[in-house]
Formats: structure tokens, C-alpha cells, sequence
């Protein structure tokens, strides 16, 4: 390691956290919260990643600590790097498939410290790399919980190989190494009968606990339960007679149900779609209502009208015979479950038949392919909404662990190719198939695998080379007979015996409303062409269920268009932002909730990058889509802060697409907008949506704001909300609003004033409206991204922005093009060197302009001049002697130009000239980065 840089890392964290130095040799604190964007899991991830051998003293290793990381541990295996384990015995918790899983990997030497040797408590993960160590020492034990979700407390701290207290522990890890027990088959085999003996006895004690006090428990309303169970009474408070409830799918929507029914008392209907819901559902209201109510299943054999809770499902009910047996009035509320269903004609002819005094829809994806607007039906009530996300973080569902894994391809094209079906070597695609689903495994005792394909000629190859593997499988679509399906789901659900089957292969079934809890594994063999099928079909194995602490989900990536829904999915983002869904592809385990972890190989990792920089989140049908979905939720014309406020699209694509929300608007897509603004009005909203509402500088937003308002001197204004604004930035201030900045003569302020033409347009209403939206829109952006800025500059840290933003934001008095500023400018009003790098140069770059700029690590920056500058040159000079004269320099960053409709960089931060490299032209700076460069972007980049 640098001796100079571990010096500053330890500097800046044992003495003065101001000072600039490398993160990665910078002690920090290491724990899981989720607010901060961390988990312990995150760090261990990364040092596997880059180590060159590694020692882990742990005192408990459970199977799902070990699943979470198998992906690192298969890239160490892979690359040829040593590890030394260690583990305890202490009170028999590790779990033996956890070692199991362990000496499976050649490259990893694992010992346990026996009960007889020593009760052994440690936790140390150690990773030799570049002959230093980086160690991570505290609290966490290699479980699934220390490592994402418990209140843990961690150190990571680097040490050069001669450091002592490094010599130290590295001395006493390899003289307990020596002294435990080497962990074999045969060890794992006897340990098996203590371990099982000693967790049937905690189960016993469990039980006897349990049924102590079982005459005293009572099932109440969970978090989310007890929030929408509020809302669903104060709608009903202020006259309202329908409501809907978006729930993800096992967060207990039946339940809620139950007990919504109870408190309203009266007769009720419950209404399905498959009767294997219905008696699941019916077990859930016999439990709430305790025998206090009468509760009957309705079928055309079983006639009995009398209960007071029925339940049937919508083929029954929606037969007219049936339906003629009930007074219109016969139940005083009405429940459909998987509502997002009710367009359908059974359903229509359920509901415009009954007149109950409430009717309650519940689903999870109330958001439609068909585009059917499920929201008016309930009357635009939404009592409660709860996502993926939420779900995970009040721990109502399973935790999951997803790989993203390569799927083979034919001749550099994905097997999925319609056109290449019939090429596909499905022999081994299979054997690919199976050998990574044998490998990162299941989260239960037994596999019950959903494999989720596109056709049924693939489901019926697939299920035939899967039993010839000796796995037990059927292959299911909507073409079979439901009694079919449903005897296929009792094999997959039994623990054991000759009928068991290992997977169900699913062809468009299974999407929704189908309740199988036990499923452990699922297996995604089809294009991600929804974040709303995704969820769906991710939904069927998230409910909770005693045989399973997580569920494994395999999804095998090939070339695909839409790959970017994957982690539009997975993070549960409809806003349709690049730079948030890289995000999650490089640190996917921090933003998601709890005990769930996210990994993907460096192969899907590309292919999923690639297709996000190649979509265009622009697409008219997209946002039009995104628009009518709100539209239909909130039953009126979103304003632009509504898109967030309910989890839609960016209300900035709908500007950056058409420069305007009225311009939007008036393309048909609103039957109720019949707005006709003068081509002036339209200009000056175009370019103020420009400037204000992606909020990038809270000075336009309130000096507008206090415009619209009457103030009347601007530069009195500007001084009260920046006291000390240099010139250059007042210059610039007045140059965005008198129109000399862009030089295009759109201008709302005339000497000092607001001009009269500007007030005339503020007196029509929809032109302040759209103004107003806009101003609200741009304070939200702000406070939410932008607020925190950097070293005293407009400028905040890891956010994107394009040339024009940069040369407003340095105080430039008038706009620079891209082609003038070629790579970097110098700007004399702020005395500021702008450095734009596009990092991977795409095939048409010439090759003047093809220059090798690189990170040398995640704080040094080697760039390349232009083809015709050398050490001697102006800028070159300028940049040699910054320091000396207060020129600072900023980096600004985008992977290449092939990001589709983007124009943005990654602004990361400040920079010093280190040195030049090379006497010819072009020349070759070293830069050192004030602020290590965020993993996520690095990673991005660099890929």
C-alpha cells in the first residue's frame, strides 16, 4: 500500500475527517442502515472483490450468509484467490449446510473451533491485497442478518503488512487456524446429529412456550394492516362507498380484509378468481372473526344464501341463475380480491347487480397492460398503498436473494430469438440451467422451484430435459384445465413421498393470484419486458412460510432490448431515472430493505448497463402511458409534483420530451385540457421549465418565485437571497432572466424589472398555473437533490448535469456550445477549469480524439490534453500552476455518447494537478480527485 496515502486515510479518520484522502484506505464505520444507503454486506462484497487472499474468523455461519455471497465466493474460486476460514462451535448455531456450502469451494480451507477447544467469539474478516491488509472487525458474525439488517457495529481499517497491530491478528489467526479442527464431510456428518438433536429441542420448548399462552393470543392488525384499516374508516366517515388497497403480494391483504369486515359487521361477500384462494382466504377470516361469525363458501351445489360471510368466486357469482337467488341489497359489503381483474365482464356484471353500502377492491399491481382504469371503479379512494419496498421494510414478505446470471447464447445472439428457436442446443441450456440453479440453491429443506419461460413448445422441451435430469417437473399455461394446475400445485406443495415435483414451468400463469407460500426457488427463463410482470411473477414467491428463511430467485439474462426493467423492478423505481437504475445495479444491496440482497455477474452487469444507456426513457408511448395510469388514480389532471408524490415517471421527461407540460398536454392526451396559450406564452413556459423545474439551483426558483409574487428589484433580490454573491454570478443571475445568457431573446425581466409582457402572461390562468406547478416542482427537486452543494460551489456531488447547467453554474456570462468547449474550459469570471470526459470512447470517435483517459483508483484520474496541446500549453499551464492561481478544477464525467437522449455528467467534484506525463502532444495529467469517486459510478465506469 502507499505509505503517503494510508498516512492521509488514517489522518483523515483518527484526527481531522476534513481532510482530502483515498476512501478505500480511510478507517470507517460499517453498519446496516438502510436510511444511509448501507450494509455491512456492501463493504465485504467489495474487498472480496478486490483481495488477493482472504481470512474470515467468524463465530456463527448460517446457510443464508453463505447464499448471499456465493456470487463473490465463486468469482474468488474463479480467479485462483486463497481463503482461510474459521468458525465456532459455540452453542452448536452454525448451521451444517452453511459448511456444507463452504468446502465446497476449492480454494477455501475451512476450520472449526470445537466446543472442547474453546468457546471462540470472534468476528474478523481480513483481505490481503496489494501486500497491505484491509480489515473489517466488530460485531457482524456471517449470517444473513448481521450482514444486512441487524443493529451491527463494524471497523474497517487498513494496515500495511508491517503494521503491528496487523502482524498481530493476522499471527493470531493463523495460530488458531493451526490448533482447530479441519471441517470434512465426515466432521459435517457427526455434527449433523448435535445440531439437529439441539434445534428439535429449542422447537419443543418453542411449542410449549407457545401453547402456554395461546388461550391469551389473539391475532391483531399489523403496521400496514392498522394504517389502511384508519384510512379505510375515514373514507367511509366523509360519505365515500368504495375504496381501493394496493398491497404487495403476502403483506397480508386477506387479513386486512377480515378485520375490516368485522369492525363494519353486517353481511358480507368476498369475491376470487380461483378457489384455491377462496379456502385460503376463508382460514384467514374463520381466524379473525373467532366463531362470532357465520362464514359459508357458495357454489352452485352448496346453495345456503344465509351466511353471514360468503365467499365464491366470480364464475359463480357472475351466472345469472346465481345471481337472481340475492336480493340486490343482500350484502352491505362487497370485497374483490385481485381486483385489478374487475373490468372483466363477470366482474361487470357482479357489481352493476349488487348495491352494497361498501365495496372494497385489494391487489398489487393495479397499474395495467391493457390500460383498463381500475381506479375509477373505486371511485379514486386509494385507503392505502404498499409496495415492494415498503413491504420488505415492515418485514411482511420473505427476503429474497437474487443472482443475475448470463444465459447462454447462439452465434452472439440471445436463445430467446424467435427466429433461432428451433437452433437452440436446449440440451445445454438445460445443463447451464440446472448447474447454477444446483449451486446457489433454495431456501427451504426441500426445492419447490416456479420456472417462468415464454412459450409452451419451450416449457414442454424444458420440463422433459429437466426430468431426464432426474428433477421432477410439469409444465403449465392457461391452456390447461384449472383442476389440472391445481393438482400440479398439491405435488409441488407436498414435503415428500413419489408425487413430490421439484418445479412447475410456468407459460404465462402464475403471474398473479396464485398462492403457493412454500415456493423456495424461482428460475426467470423469459425477456423482463414489464417492471409490472416482473413484480408479478416475483410476487409468487415472496409470501412468508415456516420451511423458508429466503427465497433464491435465478434470473438468466441474454441480450435482451428491455433489460433495463430489471432493476426498475427490483427497486421498485417507476420514475424511469438512468442514474438511479445504474445505481442499483452497482449497489443494489444497500437499496434494498432488510435481509434481502441483490448480485449479478459481470456479464449481466453489462448487458443490463448497455440497455440502460440505449433506452430511451423518452418514448412518447411510455410517458403517455405513465400519464394515463396517474391520471386514472387520481381522477383529475396530475399536477407536476403528483408524478412523485405517487411513484410515476420523472415529471422531467415529460419537459425534456416536449419542452413543456402544456406542450404535453396538448397533444390529445387530455380530453379536459383544452388550453390555448399565444406563441410567446409557450416559448417563455418552455424555457422556464428548462431553468426551474429540474431544481438544480435554488437561486432561479425563489428569485421566480418572488417575481411571480410582485417583488420588483431584482438585483435587491438576488442580494437577499445570496448576500455575498460575487459579480460574475449576478451577471449571470440577471443574463438567465433577461434572455442574454442563451442569447434567444425570451426574456421576463426588462432594467432591473419584471417586464410588462411577462405580467401580462401571469394573467392568464393557466399559464401561472403551469408556472406555479413548475415552481413547486423545481423547490421539491432541490431540497430533495440538490440541496447539499459542494465546497462552496452550485454544484452538488455525484448528480448530473449538462454543458449549459455547467457554464450557468460557474458563473459564465453567456452560454459556451459543446463543440467550442471540446473537452474542457477555462472561465475567467469564476476562474474556473472545466475538465468533460466521455470515459469510453465509442467506435466513431476519431482517432485524434480517441484519448486513454483512466482511473488509476477511485481518488487518481489520468487524463489526456487535446491532440494539440502539450505540458506548454495555455491551458496546460493554467491547469500546472491552479493552486497558485485559485483556479479550481472540476470533473465532469459520462460513460461515453451512447446514452441514449442524455446529455448529462456525473460532476465528481474537485481536482489537483499531480503531474504531467509524457513531453509530445497530446500529454497525459495525473489528476487527484478531492473525493473518492462514489463505488457505484466508479463501477459503472470502468465495466
Amino acid at each position: 500500500m502507499d505509505e503517503q496515502l494510508l498516512y492521509s486515510g488514517l489522518h483523515k479518520g483518527f484526527i481531522d475527517s476534513s481532510v482530502s484522502a483515498d476512501e478505500s484506505l480511510t478507517p470507517q464505520f460499517i453498519t446496516n442502515d438502510y436510511d444511509r444507503g448501507e450494509k455491512v454486506i456492501t463493504s465485504l462484497k467489495s474487498k472480496m472483490a478486490s483481495c488477493d487472499s482472504f481470512m474470515f474468523s467468524v463465530a456463527f455461519v448460517t446457510y443464508g450468509g453463505v447464499n448471499a455471497l456465493l456470487n463473490e465466493f465463486k468469482n474468488l474460486m474463479n480467479r485462483g484467490v486463497h481463503g482461510k476460514i474459521i468458525v465456532s462451535q459455540y452453542q452448536n448455531f452454525t448451521q451444517p449446510e452453511a459448511l456444507r456450502r463452504l468446502i465446497a469451494f476449492s480454494n477455501i480451507e475451512l476450520r472449526i473451533v470445537t466446543e472442547e477447544q474453546s468457546r471462540m467469539h470472534s468476528k474478523c474478516y481480513i483481505f490481503e491485497r496489494n501486500g497491505g491488509y484491509d480489515i473489517l472487525i466488530g460485531s457482524s458474525n456471517l449470517t444473513n442478518e448481521a450482514l444486512c439488517s441487524n443493529c451491527e457495529w463494524n471497523v474497517l481499517l487498513n494496515s500495511n503488512s508491517s503494521g503491528e497491530i496487523a502482524e498481530e491478528m493476522v499471527s493470531e489467526f493463523n495460530r488458531l487456524f493451526e490448533s482447530s479442527t479441519p471441517v470434512t464431510t465426515e466432521w459435517i456428518r457427526s455434527y449433523q446429529d448435535i445440531y439437529d438433536e439441539l434445534r428439535d429441542y429449542r422447537k419443543s420448548v418453542a411449542l410449549e412456550t407457545s401453547n402456554a399462552s395461546s388461550l391469551a393470543e389473539r391475532i391483531v392488525p399489523n403496521r400496514m394492516q392498522s394504517d389502511a384499516l384508519a384510512n379505510l374508516k375515514r373514507i367511509r366517515d366523509e360519505g365515500g362507498k368504495r375504496a381501493l388497497v394496493i398491497s404487495a403480494t403476502g403483506s397480508g391483504k386477506t387479513y386486512l380484509a377480515a378485520f375490516d369486515a368485522k369492525v363494519f359487521g353486517g353481511r358480507f361477500l368476498y369475491l376470487v378468481h380461483r378457489k384455491n384462494v377462496l379456502f385460503k382466504s376463508v382460514k384467514s377470516f374463520e381466524k379473525v372473526m373467532g366463531g362470532t361469525r357465520s362464514i359459508h363458501v357458495f357454489d352452485v351445489l352448496e346453495g345456503d344464501t344465509g351466511a353471514d360471510c360468503m365467499f365464491s368466486t366470480r364464475q359463480t357469482m357472475s351466472n345469472p341463475n346465481v345471481l337472481n337467488l340475492f336480493s340486490r341489497d343482500r350484502f352491505d359489503y362487497i370485497l374483490i380480491d385481485e381486483a385489478h381483474g374487475a373490468g372483466s365482464e363477470t366482474y361487470q356484471r357482479i357489481i352493476s347487480y349488487f348495491n352494497p353500502k361498501f365495496l372494497l377492491g385489494m391487489t398489487a399491481t393495479p397499474d395495467r397492460l391493457d390500460g383498463y382504469d381500475i381506479y375509477s371503479l373505486f371511485d379514486h379512494n386509494i385507503a392505502y398503498e404498499i409496495r415492494l419496498k415498503e413491504a420488505l421494510e415492515y418485514n411482511l414478505i420473505c427476503p429474497f436473494h437474487y443472482f443475475g446470471l448470463s444465459d447462454l447464447t447462439l452465434e452472439g445472439e440471445t436463445v430467446d430469438d424467435l427466429s433461432l428457436f428451433k437452433k437452440i442446443d436446449y440440451e445445454s441450456r438445460v445443463d447451464h440451467i440446472v448447474s447454477e440453479a444446483r449451486f446457489y440453491g433454495h431456501g427451504g429443506k426441500r426445492l419447490k422451484g416456479l420456472i417462468f419461460c415464454q412459450r409452451i413448445d419451450e416449457a414442454k422441451i424444458l420440463s422433459t430435459l429437466f426430468n431426464r435430469k432426474g428433477l421432477r417437473t410439469e409444465w403449465v399455461s392457461g391452456n390447461l384445465s384449472p383442476d389440472v394446475v391445481e393438482g400440479f400445485i398439491e405435488r409441488l406443495e407436498l414435503d415428500e413421498g413419489e408425487l413430490c415435483l421439484d418445479y412447475l414451468i410456468s407459460v404465462d400463469l402464475f403471474k398473479e393470484g396464485t398462492d403457493i407460500p412454500s415456493i423456495n426457488q424461482l428460475i426467470m427463463l423469459r425477456p423482463t419486458e414489464s417492471p409490472i410482470v416482473y413484480i408479478q411473477q416475483l410476487g409468487r414467491g415472496l409470501r412468508k412460510n415456516g420451511g423458508k428463511d429466503f427465497l433464491v430467485v435465478l434470473d438468466f439474462v441474454a441480450n435482451y432490448e428491455k433489460n433495463y426493467n430489471i432493476p426498475l423492478a427490483l427497486s421498485d423505481d417507476r420514475s424511469y431515472n438512468k442514474s438511479e437504475a445504474r445505481k442499483f445495479i452497482a449497489a443494489g444491496d444497500s437499496m434494498v430493505y432488510g435481509n434481502s440482497t441483490i448480485s449479478f455477474d459481470e456479464i449481466t452487469k453489462k448487458r443490463i448497463y448497455d440497455s440502460i444507456d440505449k433506452a430511451n426513457f423518452k418514448d412518447s408511448s411510455m410517458l403517455r402511458g405513465a400519464y394515463k395510469d396517474l391520471r386514472n388514480k387520481i381522477g383529475s389532471i396530475p399536477e407536476l409534483i403528483d408524478f412523485r408524490k405517487y411513484g410515476s415517471v420523472d415529471a422531467l421527461k415529460f419537459i425534456e420530451k416536449w419542452g413543456s407540460y402544456h406542450e404535453f398536454l396538448s397533444k390529445g392526451v387530455e380530453k379536459e385540457y383544452d388550453v390555448t396559450l399565444s406563441k410567446e406564452q409557450a416559448d417563455v413556459l418552455k424555457y422556464i421549465s428548462k431553468i426551474i423545474a429540474p431544481g438544480k439551483r435554488s437561486l432561479e426558483i425563489l428569485a421566480l418565485e418572488a417575481l411571480n409574487n410582485g417583488c420588483d428589484d431584482f438585483n435587491g433580490l438576488i442580494h437577499s437571497l445570496r448576500p455575498k454573491i460575487t459579480d460574475s454570478a449576478l451577471k449571470n443571475i440577471i443574463g438567465v432572466f433577461d434572455g442574454t445568457f442563451y442569447n434567444n431573446n425570451i426574456s421576463i425581466m426588462e432594467d432591473n424589472h419584471v417586464s410588462d409582457s411577462y405580467l401580462s402572461m401571469l394573467s392568464n390562468e393557466w399559464f401561472k398555473r403551469h408556472i406555479d406547478w413548475l415552481i413547486a416542482l423545481g423547490k421539491d427537486n432541490n431540497e430533495r437533490l440538490y440541496k447539499n452543494t459542494y465546497r462552496g460551489t452550485d454544484f452538488v456531488l455525484n448528480r448530473m448535469y449538462t454543458y449549459d447547467d455547467v457554464c450557468r453554474f460557474c458563473n459564465r456570462a453567456q452560454n459556451v456550445s459543446a463543440q467550442i468547449i471540446g473537452g474542457y474550459k477555462y472561465n475567467e469570471d469564476s476562474n474556473t477549469f472545466c475538465v468533460f470526459i466521455n470515459y469510453k470512447k465509442g467506435e466513431g470517435v476519431v482517432e485524434s480524439q480517441r484519448y486513454d483517459d483512466r482511473f488509476e483508483n477511485r481518488n487518481v484520474l489520468l487524463a489526456v490534453s487535446k491532440s494539440t496541446e502539450g505540458r506548454n500549453a495555455k491551458n496546460m499551464v493554467r491547469v500546472r500552476d491552479h493552486k497558485a492561481n485559485g483556479t479550481t478544477i472540476h470533473l465532469f464525467m459520462r460513460k461515453n455518447k451512447d446514452d441514449e437522449g442524455s446529455k448529462e455528467f456525473y460532476y465528481l467534484g474537485m481536482m489537483d494537478f499531480v503531474e504531467f506525463i509524457g513531453d509530445g502532444k497530446p500529454v497525459e495529467i495525473r489528476y487527484r480527485l478531492y473525493d473518492t469517486v462514489r463505488y457505484d459510478i466508479y463501477e459503472y465506469m470502468i465495466g
